[in-house]
C-alpha cells in the first residue's frame, strides 16, 4: 500500500502486537429483523458493515492477528437504569433496550456466526465502552497487544467510546471507517473526523487489508 497520509512513512503492523475489535455485530443493532429496526431505526448502514467486517476478520486471522468480539447485553430487570432522573438511552425505544440477554436480539448476526468461535475472543459488556467493567484491557495486555483495529457498531456510541478509551490507554488505533456505521450518516462522518483528528488513523477496509497483507509479508521475510 502506498503511504497513507494518516500513517507514518513505511508503516507496518506487527501482527502479534495487533488485535481486531469487532464491536456489537448483533441482531438487535444490525439485522432488519432486530429490535432497533422494528422500532423504526434505520439500520441499513449498520447492516452494510457486515461484509467489510467479515473481510477484516478473515484477513486478520490469516495474518495471525487476534480478533476480539464485544457482545452488548442488557437485562430487563437492570436496576441501575432506574437511578437515572433523566431517561437513559435504553428506555428511549418503544420496546425497551435492544440486545436483551438470552434473546435472538443479542446474538451475533447470521452472516458472522460461523466466525464467532475459536479463535475469536468474546468480551461481554453492559455499557458503551468495550473497556468499561470488562476483561478486554487485561486480555490485550496479556497478549502484548499495542495496536487496535476497530470495526463494528454503532459509530457515535459504542465505537467512538471504545476508540476514546483505547487511546486513553495508550493503544495505537486504526479505524476501519467503512466497517463502522450508525443510523445517521452525518453523525458517522462527524465522529470519524473527530477520531482521525485526535485518536487514530481512519482507513478504508481494503486499505487495512492491504496493510495487513503487506505487514505479514514483511514479517515472513525478516
Amino acid at each position: 500500500m502506498a503511504n497513507h497520509p494518516q500513517l507514518p512513512e513505511n508503516y507496518v503492523l506487527i501482527p502479534e502486537e495487533t488485535a481486531l475489535l469487532v464491536i456489537d455485530m448483533q441482531n438487535g443493532f444490525c439485522s432488519m429483523e432486530g429490535s432497533l429496526s422494528q422500532n423504526g431505526v434505520n439500520v441499513s448502514h449498520m447492516n452494510a458493515t457486515i461484509e467489510p467486517v467479515k473481510k477484516l476478520i478473515l484477513s486478520s486471522r490469516k495474518a495471525g492477528i487476534l480478533d476480539a468480539w464485544t457482545i452488548q447485553l442488557h437485562y430487563p430487570d437492570d436496576v441501575t437504569r432506574s437511578k437515572h432522573r433523566i431517561l437513559p438511552h435504553t428506555l428511549r425505544y418503544g420496546s425497551g433496550p435492544a440486545a436483551l440477554v438470552n434473546t435472538p436480539d443479542s446474538e451475533v448476526v447470521d452472516e458472522l456466526k460461523p466466525l464467532f468461535q475459536y479463535p475469536a475472543k468474546e468480551i461481554r459488556k453492559h455499557r458503551f465502552s468495550a473497556f468499561f467493567d470488562t476483561t478486554l484491557d487485561t486480555l490485550l495486555r496479556m497478549k502484548g497487544i499495542k495496536t487496535l483495529i476497530i470495526s463494528g457498531v454503532s459509530t457515535s456510541l459504542c465505537v467512538e467510546t471504545t476508540i476514546r478509551d483505547a487511546y486513553q490507554r495508550d493503544y495505537d488505533v486504526i479505524i476501519a471507517e467503512d466497517a463502522i456505521a450508525t443510523d445517521c450518516a452525518e453523525a458517522h462522518e462527524f465522529s470519524m473526523k473527530i477520531a482521525a483528528k485526535y485518536f487514530g488513523a481512519c482507513l478504508k477496509t481494503d486499505d487495512i487489508i492491504t496493510l495487513i497483507e503487506e505487514s505479514a509479508s514483511v514479517a515472513v521475510h525478516e
